[in-house]
């Protein structure tokens, strides 16, 4: 009587077996919701930000200013609004440093060679939100933040745009920011997620 062979199941084969089982499979990114402990209200926040930076060799190799963008909606008992939350923050020790963050001013963003101005939210509300963590500020770093209106369509345009930069009119500082780290799959997930002007 021949007895029966299995065939080995190969080191490779055994890997693909295991990613693919139920329950292996890592979650796909998509934005998330939490509850603002002080105001009782819902966050939706984008699950990746936006990071922009320019270079200031004026001052050192390697340093950078940098505007961390991150979208999100706020519910506030079933009034809905669009904010983006800029995180800025530099490399450069604020002893030495020429050009302070300008917290409540208005910033520019250029997309695909378009103006897109943001004001910022004006109401008292705004800095308390401005410092719940699920805004995603940037670790060990000393950023000043400040919550920007923003509509559905600016969202998606930014989104879907190809080439992006910022900057502050007020400031004296005239370099703008350039795209350092790419957000903007993430930021058409979440526009996506909340079915922003359908």
């Amino acid at each position: 009587m021949r007895a029966k062979i299995r065939p080995a199941v190969t080191p490779l084969i055994g890997f693909a077996l295991a990613v693919l089982l139920p329950g292996c499979v890592a979650p796909l990114p998509a934005p998330h919701s939490v509850l603002d402990p002080n105001s009782g209200a819902s966050l939706t926040v984008v699950d990746q930000p936006l990071i922009l930076a320019r270079e200031r060799r004026d001052v050192a190799v390697q340093a950078r200013d940098y505007l961390t963008l991150v979208a999100a909606e706020i519910n506030e008992s079933g009034r809905r609004r669009l904010v983006w939350a800029v995180h800025q923050w530099s490399t450069i020790d604020v002893r030495s440093a020429d050009e302070r963050p300008l917290p409540g001013t208005t910033l520019l963003l250029i997309a695909d060679g378009r103006d897109l101005r943001l004001i910022p939210v004006a109401d008292s509300t705004a800095a308390a939100y401005a410092r719940n963590p699920a805004l995603l500020a940037p670790e060990n770093a000393d950023a000043v933040t400040t919550l920007y209106k923003v509509d559905a369509a600016t969202l998606e345009y930014v989104a879907e745009s190809r080439q992006l930069t910022a900057s502050f009119p007020d400031s004296r500082f005239s370099l703008p920011f350039l795209l350092w780290r790419e957000g903007r799959p993430a930021l058409l997930r979440f526009t996506n997620e909340l079915n922003l002007g359908k």
